[in-house]
């Protein structure tokens, strides 16, 4: 008898929370009111205003209620962008843009284009991206309400921001779509209605400027910014969603990462970890979790390192699996639609052009494989003298000089010669500012003597043999620390002194006949296989 009382009261209780959840939709009023229940639960709990919104879009169908499929729909395309679903948004938003023109709603029908903009530069679809957003600008000129329509506005350049920094467009010209977005968001009125939705965009307008502060760096300004967003966000009288307080904690990680002040980026990338894991934000966990692993690198704790670096490269994995296969359905819509236009035209071509495609791929092939098997016998090479440098050296032998273009004594050769063995050891040959002048200082010699016994001994130029020292160093601490391997390519270029990523690229190839990717890749695929043999080895 206990055991059926005990059993009753768990169904009602989750009878109840389920009710809580998704009321019965029998009504118009009731769909209405579950809307805004939805709208008010997403500060809360993202996953569960989906949910509702859901139930509320499939209800609204099954009544032919076309209000109801408005706004659920809109509503979810939003739910859906910030969770980073874009594939939901596209599917979304051609039923959206049906309703919204019929209803004659302009305020809808830009927030449909916005979203949908958005959504086309995050998958990479720069065309209709920018063509989406033009769409939603000119909608958004046509909306009576003034708050509503500088709402919208700054919503609208907000995203061409987003899309300009996508395209590599010059930082000045994202700037001037964050300020154009700021200059909408000011001109909003205080009424009850816009009150939090005004101030939830101040603080996204903030923390916008605050990145490309960072980037252009001026780090006061964006301590400043990320300050002010941080302090709306965490007011409770705007009721902002969670997400940004996350989000603003999570460049201050980044901020101070990049200024080297690593115990504050562990900081608050703790406080913004600790916050997502209330909502559940993948893509800025992982975010989190790098700059947790990088900060701990950089500290020499070998331990939180290791355990961010795993929960890191798990999540990662979990999602580029995950945008694979969310890519795919708009690619295909893209393609329909174009296809429509243009079907007679890609007929006539590929029919022309199909043996001739034919005899590119399979040269295209044959010369790929060629290349590879170049490519790697160049890596094997690197792999060789890697091995071969972690060795007990070879007995020194003094090279031959047939001829000397200045006059330099036997025993200020072995000196300078010495002092350079001291410097290659020290590894000072990856500071940044290190030059011909400088290094001839630190070794109490002068430039014309330090240029003749490099290129006489070292058989190299100054700067040929300073770029063999840093790609040396670089392609040894990715050969024996597999964390240097999660690194951006910008990473390892500043940590062996180069000054961008595009040289560091350059002098890698230069140097070891490989891109820094495809050595890094095939290490990993190399420490991947010896992992497999000593488990079948060893499976114990």
């Amino acid at each position: 008898m206990m055991k059926n009382t005990v059993l009753l009261l768990i169904c009602l209780i989750f009878g109840f929370y389920q009710a809580q959840l998704n009321p019965e939709l029998s009504t118009i009023s009731q769909i209405d009111s579950a809307v805004n229940q939805a709208d008010e639960l997403y500060k809360t709990n993202p996953a569960q205003s989906i949910e509702l919104l859901n139930a509320i879009h499939q209800t609204s169908k099954k009544k032919g209620y076309k209000k109801g499929i408005l706004e659920s729909s809109v509503m979810l395309m939003a739910r859906y962008y910030d969770a980073g679903n874009h594939k939901k948004v596209i599917d979304l938003s051609g039923e959206a843009e049906k309703l919204a023109l019929n209803a004659k709603d302009d305020a809808r029908l830009a927030n449909i284009y916005r979203l949908r903009a958005s959504s086309y530069t995050e998958l990479g679809f720069n065309n209709e991206s920018i063509r989406d957003f033009r769409k939603a600008l000119k909608i958004a000129e046509k909306v009576d309400s003034k708050d509503r329509k500088n709402y919208l506005k700054s919503l609208i350049y907000t995203g061409i921001s987003g899309h300009s920094a996508h395209v590599n467009a010059p930082l000045d010209s994202v700037i001037y779509y964050q300020k154009k977005s700021l200059e909408s968001v000011v001109n909003i009125g205080n009424s009850t209605e816009y009150i939090s939705k005004k101030h939830h965009l101040l603080a996204l307008s903030y923390m916008n400027l605050g990145m490309t502060s960072v980037a252009s760096q001026r780090i006061k300004d964006a301590e400043n910014y990320f300050r002010k967003a941080l302090e709306i966000a965490n007011n409770e009288q705007y009721k902002i969603p969670k997400d940004l307080n996350i989000t603003v904690l999570n460049e201050y990680a980044w901020l101070y990462y990049d200024q080297k002040q690593y115990n504050l980026a562990i900081q608050y990338a703790q406080k913004a970890e600790k916050s997502e894991k209330v909502i559940s934000i993948p893509y800025i966990r992982r975010d989190i979790y790098e700059v947790s692993f990088k900060s701990y690198v950089e500290l020499g704790e070998k331990e939180a390192s290791k355990k961010y670096m795993n929960l890191y490269t798990k999540l990662n994995d979990s999602l580029v699996n995950e945008e694979k296969k969310t890519i795919n359905s708009p690619v295909k819509q893209i393609m329909d639609e174009q296809g429509q236009i243009h079907t007679w035209n890609i007929q006539k071509i590929l029919m022309f052009s199909a043996g001739f495609m034919i005899i590119l791929l399979t040269a295209g092939i044959i010369f790929w494989k060629r290349n590879q098997k170049k490519l790697h016998e160049r890596y094997d090479t690197v792999i060789k003298n890697l091995k071969a440098a972690n060795q007990p050296p070879a007995e020194h032998i003094k090279p031959e000089v047939s001829e000397k273009s200045i006059n330099i004594t036997d025993e200020t050769v072995k000196t300078i010669l010495t002092k350079l063995e001291k410097f290659e050891k020290s590894q000072k040959f990856i500071k940044k500012d290190l030059s011909l002048t400088s290094l001839a200082n630190d070794l109490n010699t002068n430039t014309r003597y330090l240029s003749e016994i490099i290129k006489q001994y070292k058989e190299n130029s100054y700067n040929n043999y300073i770029n063999g020292l840093r790609i040396s160093y670089i392609t040894n601490k990715l050969y024996e620390n597999p964390i240097y391997r999660e690194y951006k390519i910008s990473y390892l270029a500043e940590a062996c002194g180069f000054s961008s990523r595009e040289v560091f690229a350059v002098i890698f190839k230069k140097e070891t006949g490989v891109s820094p990717s495809y050595f890094i890749n095939n290490l990993r695929k190399d420490s991947l296989e010896s992992a497999s043999q000593n488990f079948i080895q060893n499976p114990e």
